[in-house]
């Protein structure tokens, strides 16, 4: 692509003046598009934006939800979890309730449900304000399952995915800005549920963990027994099952979570106790080759048994173990206030981040993120 710029000392080479403009923070480079047409080209090239993506720091991102529309969704990024590194992002647009499907490439797919029977999802780019409404859903949402969102690099398009049934599957496409029904394999059997809410994406697949239903157990603490990642291949719009480690035996572990850690899948885990309840003891593996059932390592092994209640452990940018933890020894109360705190794995410690406030954490989030330019 030719692009000069003229200057009192001559005209830089077009290579130098994409690598200048690779290094720019979002914010900054959608100024630039009203330079010429050329550099509006360029900055509206996906494989552009893509690059300038990975190039952004990662970060870790608290989402959070105000349910009945007191306030705006948002999120606050943190790179070094103080005071001074954060940068906080509101969704304006009113809506009784917004949660987060999942986000990937600097872009957050957001889902209003309950909006005149009917559910509304949007894209949003926080970093440079921009949103986009998805067209109606194509199917009834009475007996939804689960959804998941990613960036399928082959043809550079963002899709989200809708289960409803064990038979169904939507797919929508940004680029055709459209849905389309699948037919659903077997692999989805209508006993499953899904525990984590925000669905992950690794090696261009979205993933969720799973865990078959247990009746006997209803009105005890544990009501499921985890029984697997699934995963959803962007390109292919096929589902796999992803392994999990030969030292967690079937029905004897749950799975608190799944991240994504520097570009590998990574799985927040505790054994279960006699009683099927969760141990106090944490373990994060991470498949260093992803696919590979053999490259499962223990990333971390983390006991809570001196710690307070806590709640959605999660893994931050950096490696460390992200949870909400309480001094209420009522398990079920839902208005009890949580503090985020993070486990230093190399000093091995917890650490209380009090300048972030007190948070439910039924309507926050926890994951990484890092700026784009996508949507702009």
């Amino acid at each position: 692509m030719e692009i000069s710029l003229n200057l009192s000392e001559g005209i830089l080479p077009s290579e130098i003046i994409e690598d200048i403009l690779l290094r720019l923070d979002p914010k900054s480079l959608i100024r630039f598009k009203c330079v010429s047409k050329s550099w509006l080209s360029l900055l509206n090239d996906p494989i552009f934006m893509y690059t300038n993506h990975k190039r952004q720091p990662l970060r870790t991102f608290m989402g959070h939800n105000h349910p009945g529309g007191s306030g705006p969704f948002s999120i606050r990024s943190y790179e070094n979890f103080d005071q001074f590194s954060s940068q906080v992002y509101k969704f304006h647009v009113k809506a009784k309730e917004i949660s987060l499907v999942g986000i990937d490439n600097g872009v957050i797919c957001l889902r209003e449900p309950f909006n005149d029977n009917d559910n509304c999802f949007y894209l949003w780019n926080p970093a440079i304000q921009k949103y986009k409404k998805l067209p109606p859903y194509p199917c009834d949402l009475s007996i939804d399952r689960m959804y998941g969102f990613g960036y399928e690099s082959l043809t550079n398009d963002f899709k989200m995915v809708g289960v409803t049934s064990s038979e169904e599957l939507i797919v929508y496409s940004m680029k055709r800005n459209s849905w389309k029904i699948m037919v659903l394999s077997n692999l989805i059997s209508d006993d499953m549920g899904f525990n984590n809410n925000v669905s992950v994406v690794v090696n261009g697949s979205i993933h969720w963990s799973f865990c078959l239903v247990n009746t006997e157990l209803i009105g005890q603490n544990c009501v499921y027994v985890t029984n697997t990642v699934v995963a959803f291949d962007l390109s292919r719009e096929e589902f796999k099952l992803i392994k999990y480690p030969s030292s967690l035996k079937d029905n004897e572990f749950c799975i608190y979570g799944i991240s994504n850690l520097c570009g590998c899948l990574c799985m927040v885990t505790s054994q279960l106790l006699e009683n099927l309840s969760p141990s106090s003891c944490i373990e994060i593996w991470v498949m260093k080759e992803y696919g590979v059932f053999d490259s499962w390592n223990k990333y971390l092994y983390v006991d809570l048994i001196n710690q307070p209640l806590y709640r959605q452990l999660s893994v931050s940018h950096n490696g460390n173990l992200l949870l909400f933890e309480s001094n209420n020894k009522n398990i079920l109360d839902r208005n009890c206030l949580f503090t985020l705190s993070i486990y230093d794995a190399k000093a091995s410690k917890m650490v209380q981040l009090q300048h972030i406030g007190l948070q439910k954490p039924q309507g926050s989030y926890l994951g990484t993120y890092a700026e784009s330019i996508f949507l702009s």
